[in-house]
C-alpha cells in the first residue's frame, strides 16, 4: 500500500500543480493539501465533503480566495482522477 500511496501522491501532485493556483510556486507547495486529499479519498470521501475540504484548505491554509465554481471544477478533476486509479 505504501508504494501505491507514493504513486498516487506523485500523480496527484502533478494534477494540483497543473492548476497553477500560485504562479511560480515550488512543486511541493501544495503537498499538505495533496496528503489531506489522499487521506480523504482513501477513506471513501464523497464529492461534497471533498469540495468543503478543498475550499477550506485553499482559503485558510493557503490564503487564496477561490470562486466556488472553480472549486467544484477542481473537485471534479480530483474525483475523475481518483476513479481512474
Amino acid at each position: 500500500m505504501k508504494s501505491q500511496f507514493y504513486y498516487w501522491e506523485k500523480d496527484l501532485r502533478k494534477l494540483i500543480n497543473s492548476w497553477d493556483l500560485i504562479h511560480g510556486a515550488p512543486s511541493d507547495e501544495f503537498d499538505a493539501l495533496n496528503h489531506k486529499i489522499l487521506s480523504h479519498l482513501t477513506k471513501g470521501v464523497d464529492k461534497e465533503k471533498l469540495f468543503r475540504v478543498l475550499k477550506s484548505e485553499l482559503i485558510i491554509y493557503y490564503g487564496l480566495d477561490p470562486i466556488d465554481n472553480d472549486i467544484h471544477q477542481l473537485t471534479e478533476e480530483i474525483i475523475n482522477w481518483w476513479n481512474n486509479q
